[in-house]
């Protein structure tokens, strides 16, 4: 059975997530959820998933290049989409982790928040990864 339409929307999300939230998050996410599924120790995961995201992809949009460049963002899910296959291969029981990670809802992304306001406030901000400058307040 060819797993690839399966896998490749769940390597699609990963590859937005690793350029939107950034290498370490996304790795310790996924290492959490794959231990949790298979029993191995998380830092092996990390250790594996560190060696697969070094590997060599052409212009790959995490290591400084445009990340809206369509070509590069192509080789990167084609090689997370062959990474993923092989460990739902060696796993099977990764196959429904890897189906998590390509459903609308973004499994990736905790959307989640823990932020309180008490008092009277007249304006209130809440933001997720600000990459570049912002000022609120007067003068903004």
């Amino acid at each position: 059975m060819d797993l690839t339409p399966i896998v490749t929307p769940g390597a699609q999300a990963l590859v937005a997530a690793i350029m939107t939230d950034g290498w370490e998050r996304v790795r310790g996410w996924l290492a959490a959820r794959w231990s949790g599924r298979t029993g191995e120790p998380a830092d092996e995961i990390e250790r594996r998933l560190d060696d697969a995201h070094r590997q060599p992809a052409g212009r790959d949009p995490d290591d400084g290049q445009d990340p809206d460049d369509g070509a590069a963002r192509a080789r990167l899910t084609a090689r997370w989409t062959a990474f993923l296959l092989a460990a739902v291969a060696e796993r099977p029981e990764l196959l429904g982790l890897v189906r998590e990670l390509g459903t609308p809802a973004g499994a990736l992304h905790d959307n989640s928040n823990s932020n309180n306001n008490s008092g009277t406030v007249t304006s209130l901000v809440q933001s997720r990864d600000v990459h570049g400058g912002i000022r609120l307040g007067p003068g903004s």
